[in-house]
């Protein structure tokens, strides 16, 4: 299951990962993040960012 143990308890080790795990995770970190960036803005958080631009720009001609 999970080998994990808090440091201090017997057989903890330094917390860090072997070379093989830490690029498994930089790899599916880097993929999570293509797959987020890759996605589209939701029509209606554009309409929000639009009507908060036009509130901006007539707050800053009063």
């Amino acid at each position: 299951m999970n080998d994990w143990k808090k440091p201090g308890t017997p057989g903890a080790g330094t917390g860090a990962l072997d070379g093989a795990h830490a690029q498994q995770i930089s790899a599916r970190l880097r993929q999570l993040y293509d797959t987020v960036q890759n996605e589209g803005i939701p029509d209606r958080f554009l309409d929000l960012l639009e009507r908060l631009d036009e509130a901006e720009e007539r707050s800053l001609k009063k």
